[in-house]
């Protein structure tokens, strides 16, 4: 620990410039911003920091912080403070940048050989390639440390992704590449590994002994809003499936690591994720509901799109832990509930002691969003003077303790830091992504030999009717967010 100390201490007495590529657009607006905001209500900000945002607006230094400004207000978990918005505004500039331009880097500035320096790449990945060729031809790199923060998707598709890392990692090297799923940042997330890790009530039954399925949740019930034109190019396999949804299933299922280093944690991902198989697969696109319009009807899209905003697989893993446990993903846009959410039913007990008194089967459900807490449904014997069973639902919910709240950061909150300290845990490895893009591919070509069709479903319902009926085949059905809601005690 005191060597971890000493090192963040000689990290943080460093210079440090932070320039985001992409500063007048809403990933900025609505998350970077006022996640830097925070950091500097927390004390948590270096003081020689700079933060350049560069855009192709015409502002000035103080026109964008005019119109930054609201968006602070209302991102920030704190109350506003305008003392605090004072010290946070002295770190930001505003550079006018054409990012095909490779005369306007020179408007970056020379790099100093002591300093660190750190890009943020919130820009559609077509955008990587020219950026990173530009800050090497412009010889800004040629002095200090860089590093450069990828937000998703990371590449365009397969083999744009492959290409696209071999280009970074000779400019920049692997250990100075950070790729960002803001899901990681999040503290129920993260806590999936001490729940499993840190309890051994969990740890020995974690296996296909006891685990009967295993189901993911990720809905949504806003529409695309004005993403339009890139989910057209992405849809929902690519913007929740390959990432978001991957990265959860493999805290879920992978090997217990040696340590929590970034190296032992995402290598056990990458094992378990090369062991997963489709084995269904429905498509869906939510359609008109009164006045919520089609997806087809929505600003740049077209008109006879086939992008797919809803997604829902069943897989098997070829792993002797978890053989024969079927796991469910599901996700989509405009469904009638918001709610991310893993599910673990456990099997039923068997034999005859309990037969006649109808035991229910135990259930974990991990609660990642809007609400961040654990449910777990149990058996007990109902007070009285029969023998009978009853069902003991025990729901924490983290995120509904004020200070809890207060004092749990937002995702990009707790990734910026952990850049600005050089600390790649919550970053994912390019591996990582190599997998996810296969597993990718893997679904395209399912979609083909299996003749896929895309279902359509109304704004605001649970998804097409595929979906439900996957699920009959194993005699299943959908766990709702809204069970955790029935929780009580033995009290």
């Amino acid at each position: 620990m005191d060597s971890f100390i000493l090192k963040r201490g000689e990290i943080m007495s460093k210079a440090l410039t932070f320039t985001i590529f992409g500063s007048t657009g809403d990933l900025t607006y609505r998350k970077l911003l006022p996640a830097l905001y925070q950091l500097e209500a927390r004390n948590l900000l270096p003081d020689n920091l700079t933060i350049n945002c560069v855009g192709r607006k015409p502002y000035t230094r103080e026109s964008y912080l005019e119109v930054a400004k609201p968006w602070l207000i209302k991102g920030s978990r704190f109350p506003f403070n305008e003392e605090v918005y004072a010290r946070f505004s002295k770190h930001l500039q505003y550079i006018v940048l054409s990012l095909t331009d490779e005369v306007h880097y020179e408007r970056l500035g020379k790099s100093d050989k002591k300093g660190d320096y750190l890009y943020y790449f919130a820009v559609a990945p077509e955008f990587f390639e020219p950026i990173a060729n530009h800050l090497k031809t412009s010889g800004i790199l040629d002095q200090g440390q860089h590093r450069i923060i990828l937000e998703k998707p990371f590449g365009i598709d397969e083999d744009h992704a492959r290409k696209l890392n071999t280009l970074l990692d000779t400019i920049f090297g692997e250990d100075n590449i950070y790729r960002i799923d803001h899901y990681l940042g999040k503290e129920m997330i993260q806590n999936i590994l001490t729940i499993r890790f840190a309890n051994r009530m969990f740890e020995g039954i974690w296996n296909k002994d006891y685990i009967q399925e295993i189901q993911i949740t990720a809905a949504e019930t806003i529409g695309i809003e004005n993403r339009g034109a890139y989910y057209e190019t992405t849809g929902a396999i690519q913007d929740m499936v390959q990432n978001h949804l991957l990265q959860l299933l493999s805290y879920v299922l992978m090997d217990k690591p040696s340590d929590f280093s970034p190296k032992s944690i995402h290598a056990k991902q990458g094992e378990i994720l090369s062991r997963i198989k489709t084995e269904e697969l429905v498509l869906g696109q939510y359609d008109q509901n009164g006045a919520l319009v089609a997806y087809r009807d929505e600003a740049k899209v077209a008109h006879d799109s086939s992008t797919e905003t809803y997604v829902a697989l069943t897989l098997s893993v070829d792993d002797e832990r978890f053989k024969g446990v079927p796991i469910f993903l599901r996700t989509g846009k405009r469904l009638d509930q918001r709610a991310t959410y893993i599910t673990v039913k456990f099997k039923p007990v068997e034999g005859t002691l309990f037969k006649d008194l109808s035991p229910q089967q135990e259930m974990l459900i991990i609660k990642i969003q809007p609400d961040e807490g654990i449910y777990f449904r149990f058996n007990a014997k109902k007070p009285g003077i029969s023998h009978q069973i009853s069902q003991v639902m025990m729901n924490f919910c983290q995120s509904c303790i004020y200070e809890n709240r207060i004092n749990t950061p937002e995702a990009y909150e707790r990734l910026l830091n952990d850049a600005f300290n050089q600390d790649k845990t919550l970053f994912t490895s390019w591996e990582m992504v190599d997998l996810t893009w296969s597993f990718a591919s893997e679904l395209e070509r399912f979609k083909t030999e299996h003749k896929v069709n895309l279902q359509y479903y109304p704004a605001e319902s649970q998804g097409p009717h595929l979906s439900s009926a996957m699920l009959n085949t194993y005699d299943s059905q959908w766990i709702p967010a809204d069970i955790t809601e029935e929780a009580s005690s033995l009290a």
